[in-house]
């Protein structure tokens, strides 16, 4: 079978991938660092674009979401620290020697539509130079959605889940969950007031059958 690839919107060219499970700190470290090198480039440039942001605490937390920082505050090591049992899955995806997306699930959770076993997302995240910004072409496109497929596969065939998985969203994320055809439920006030989706059977399903054999 052939190897998976991912578009790269910098070169044209179709650049091999490869998906990897389990907590590993090699690949949290190679994560925490590559990450936080281009969130540094990020914010030095957001502040090159808005002088006036170095000193205004409000402009600066109001511009993060345009340059692809919603989440400037999540730190992966002290993640790996706590969501460390049995009950946790990550999985990491790399390509050109760098940690392209990473992804959290946490199971079992319980569905709202019919009771039934499923998975939650805890986190799920693209590296910073995938992701939109002012004056700037994503490198590698759909990378998280790669993930949350494997992850969706992985429930079914590993665990024994129906297809189905919920998750809380960041606001800026909530447009792209609604496009995958999950079910949109109030916001919770014990996560931060952030909105509840689950994906039905039919919309898991179909996603859990994108994943390739990796």
């Amino acid at each position: 079978m052939a190897e998976p690839t991912l578009l790269c919107r910098h070169t044209g060219q179709q650049i091999p991938y490869q998906i990897n499970q389990g907590l590993v700190p090699t690949y949290v470290l190679q994560l925490q660092e590559q990450w936080e090198a281009e969130k540094t480039k990020i914010v030095r440039q957001l502040l090159a674009d808005f002088p006036v942001a170095a000193a205004d605490r409000d402009l600066f937390f109001q511009q993060l979401p345009s340059y692809g920082l919603s989440d400037i505050g999540w730190r992966w090591l002290d993640k790996a620290m706590v969501l460390n049992t049995d009950e946790y899955h990550w999985f990491f995806l790399s390509a050109q020697g760098r940690i392209q997306a990473t992804c959290v699930i946490y199971h079992p959770k319980e569905s709202r539509m019919d009771g039934e076993r499923i998975f939650y997302v805890d986190y799920v995240a693209s590296a910073y130079w995938n992701r939109d910004r002012p004056n700037y072409v994503k490198q590698f496109g759909s990378v998280s959605r790669i993930l949350i497929a494997h992850a969706a596969r992985f429930a079914m065939n590993s665990l024994g889940y129906r297809p189905g998985f919920c998750l809380h969203s960041l606001p800026t994320a909530e447009g792209y969950y609604r496009f995958l055809g999950m079910v949109e439920y109030e916001a919770d006030a014990d996560k931060e007031n952030l909105r509840y989706f689950e994906a039905p059977a039919h919309v898991a399903g179909k996603l859990a059958g994108e994943a390739h054999h990796v």
